[in-house]
């Protein structure tokens, strides 16, 4: 098995080189405007390109390549394989019209929900919020809503990370801290494991580009990440959900998600507030506040450290997991107003 992670591995480097051909031959540029982006020159958006290549290139590797059987429990059946990645591809091309076009966001977060929606209603129910299973004993049960309440969650979440896109390597980094946690809880012979291996892999190259200013995510390449995490923080969700330890609950993926949350949250209420539109970019993000007053290798610390410590913590005691939420949020509305 080790020699199949070796040989898959050794594609990316060339799947990465090809996605910045074809991002150049598609004049796929990220411009300046002096506003809410902050780079200072047109920069390729490859993000998109390399992920994508990499989702098709091994979901579809392993679909039709029937002898690495050693992969077991990964889907249900072929069908929920082909409609995940339909859906991550489907995802993947409304974030390249935005990233050509400038799609208006609420347009948008709709054509992603009923996207969610529609993969939902046929893939298997291990990919469906069905119950709510929190750490203090007690649940929440959505029978006939669960794929609407799901989809939402996926658009929420989705809508999140968008908005924490803004600095250099912070989205990929984000997204390397999830799919390490995540990976705690599948067993080494899922598909999944192995795909998270490959995306981290990939994330780390395209991170050391991306905070060199070569290259951009894009919400091309936002969209089919947060659309395969999405469908996998569920999946992974479904299968814990019945042990006796139950560590993936609904708190303790409240903390993973937490600081990209939490911040979308402020965002919104002070927009709101000062009668703005909620979806209309700024710079008044924690990730811009942190980068104004540490720059951008210390402000991906802080940012990581925020995801990564806390979950450490609950990892070694589960018992500390009400009063890590306390203090994450605790912690990070003291930096918003020291950094005002």
């Amino acid at each position: 098995m080790n020699m199949y992670y070796f040989y898959s591995i050794i594609f990316i480097p060339l799947i990465f080189l090809i996605s910045f051909k074809i991002s150049v031959y598609l004049k796929l540029y990220d411009h300046p405007d002096n506003i809410r982006k902050i780079h200072l020159k047109p920069t390729l958006i490859t993000g998109g390109i390399f992920f994508e290549l990499i989702f098709l290139f091994y979901f579809l590797f392993f679909l039709f390549v029937s002898e690495l059987n050693y992969l077991t429990n990964s889907f249900n059946n072929s069908q929920d394989h082909l409609i995940l990645l339909g859906t991550i591809s489907i995802s993947f091309l409304i974030g390249l019209y935005d990233d050509k076009k400038n799609l208006n966001a609420i347009i948008k977060l709709i054509l992603m929900y009923l996207i969610f929606v529609i993969s939902l209603f046929f893939l298997s129910d291990i990919y469906q919020v069905q119950k709510l299973n929190s750490y203090f004993n007690y649940s929440i049960y959505f029978n006939s809503l669960s794929i609407f309440f799901t989809s939402f969650c996926f658009v929420i979440l989705l809508n999140a990370v968008n908005m924490a896109d803004g600095i250099n390597s912070l989205s990929s980094n984000i997204f390397i801290i999830w799919l390490l946690f995540i990976s705690i809880f599948l067993p080494l012979d899922n598909f999944y494991f192995f795909m998270n291996i490959v995306l981290i892999c990939g994330l780390v190259l395209f991170s050391i580009f991306n905070f060199k200013n070569r290259c951009f995510l894009g919400d091309s390449g936002c969209f089919a990440l947060i659309s395969y995490l999405s469908f996998l923080t569920v999946y992974v969700y479904n299968q814990d959900i019945n042990s006796q330890i139950n560590i993936f609950n609904l708190e303790s993926i409240f903390l993973l998600f937490l600081i990209p949350g939490i911040d979308m949250v402020r965002l919104f209420t002070e927009r709101i507030y000062k009668r703005k539109n909620p979806l209309k970019g700024d710079r008044n993000h924690f990730h811009h506040k942190l980068l104004y007053s540490f720059g951008n290798f210390k402000s991906l610390l802080i940012y990581n450290l925020l995801i990564i410590f806390p979950w450490l913590l609950y990892l070694i005691s589960t018992t500390l997991l009400p009063y890590l939420i306390i203090v994450v949020i605790v912690i990070y509305i003291f930096v918003i107003i020291k950094l005002k």
